[in-house]
């Protein structure tokens, strides 16, 4: 069992494009997060369990999260479970000492960072208006000193997808080995919009064949995560989200969603239970019930199995159904596919030794 803690509704960003719902200074009570840890950890089955911290803006309630981490840690030890720990942050709170906590504590950090700063001040702002782009690039350098694979999180938009590749390319250079394009599914996007999109992937999947070649060992998610997949022969069981069953998001309030994509106000809309009662199964049942593809269009396609047609998160937000895949995964997807196969056989043909070594175990 896979939990996130949503710590606060509340945030010192006005991103644009966020799905986390209405800003305000909502936030969890420890009370709250202790039974919602309780709940994951009786769930668990042995083995290893993941607790993500999310917002609103987590680190704004650092105090609670520093409370639960070591609470979890507790539990974790007193039943045998290794725990993972990870947290979203837009990175203007981080700050040195906070970095170090966190590497003490294990964290693998995802810093929210739209590329350089032209493509990151057309969304990512602060309250007031003004850029955030120097507090959150101080924040992931900060990190990256302690915690070198700290994760860049770049959400690709309708506005700023002209600058992906140039926007990727500034975040190597200041040492991000983990990059993750991230396309916002809940804008509109037009047919030019989507030709951006393709030709500033293939400018990206470039750079990830540079930096291989360099010797540099660049994991951009669309080019590795589709590799993988090929390598694999396509998603197994353990790649997809289990989408209420074996992972769940915990609102502020306490409520239970299968995904933390899915609090966003906290309606109550796909709850499927609440930290101080369980869960309700016949919600949480017929939520499971639902999960994966029902698209017929889908079933015949040679890709299916390398694509995130199942996502019951992106599809919910771009049709409204948990089961049904709108044209612009399917669009995206195979864009991924066809640039990462590109990549790989490139440096496949050129017998590239940190690609072989990597991805084949090569010389290891």
């Amino acid at each position: 069992m896979d939990l996130t803690l949503c710590l606060t509704h509340d945030c010192n960003l006005a991103c644009r494009y966020c799905y986390a719902g209405r800003k305000r200074p909502a936030s969890m009570e420890r009370e709250t997060a202790a039974a919602a840890l309780e709940l994951a950890f009786d769930q668990a089955a042995s083995g290893e369990m993941q607790v993500s911290f999310f917002g609103g803006e987590p680190l704004m309630e650092w105090d609670t999260l520093t409370w639960a981490t070591r609470w979890g840690e507790e539990m974790a030890v007193q039943r045998g479970i290794d725990l993972l720990l990870t947290v979203t942050t837009n990175g203007t709170r981080l700050t040195d000492d906070r970095v170090s906590w966190l590497a003490d504590h294990g964290f693998a950090i995802a810093v929210s960072i739209d590329g350089d700063r032209v493509s990151h001040d057309r969304a990512r702002l602060r309250r007031d208006g003004g850029s955030s782009f120097d507090a959150t690039l101080a924040g992931l350098l900060r990190a990256l000193a302690r915690s070198p694979n700290t994760e860049a999180i770049f959400v690709v938009t309708p506005d700023n997808v002209d600058q992906v590749f140039e926007g990727t390319r500034f975040l190597a250079d200041q040492g991000v080995r983990c990059i993750s394009l991230n396309p916002d599914f809940y804008a509109g996007w037009s047919d030019d919009q989507l030709a951006t999109l393709e030709a500033q992937y293939a400018l990206a999947a470039d750079l990830f064949v540079e930096r291989f070649r360099a010797g540099g060992d660049l994991y951009l998610n669309f080019v590795d995560g589709k590799i993988l997949t090929r390598l694999k022969g396509g998603f197994s069981c353990a790649d997809r989200c289990s989408f209420g069953e074996g992972e769940i998001a915990v609102a502020p309030t306490g409520r239970i969603y299968p995904c933390e994509r899915l609090v966003g106000d906290d309606t109550g809309e796909l709850s499927i239970g609440h930290v101080r009662k369980g869960f309700d199964e016949l919600s949480r049942l017929a939520l499971i019930a639902k999960r994966g593809n029902h698209d017929a269009d889908c079933a015949t396609c040679a890709v299916r199995e390398r694509c995130m047609n199942w996502c019951g998160c992106i599809n919910h937000a771009t049709t409204g159904a948990i089961d049904r895949v709108s044209a612009l995964v399917c669009f995206h997807e195979q864009l991924c596919i066809r640039e990462a196969d590109r990549a790989a056989e490139v440096l496949w043909r050129e017998r590239d030794p940190l690609f072989l070594r990597k991805y084949y175990r090569e010389g290891t």
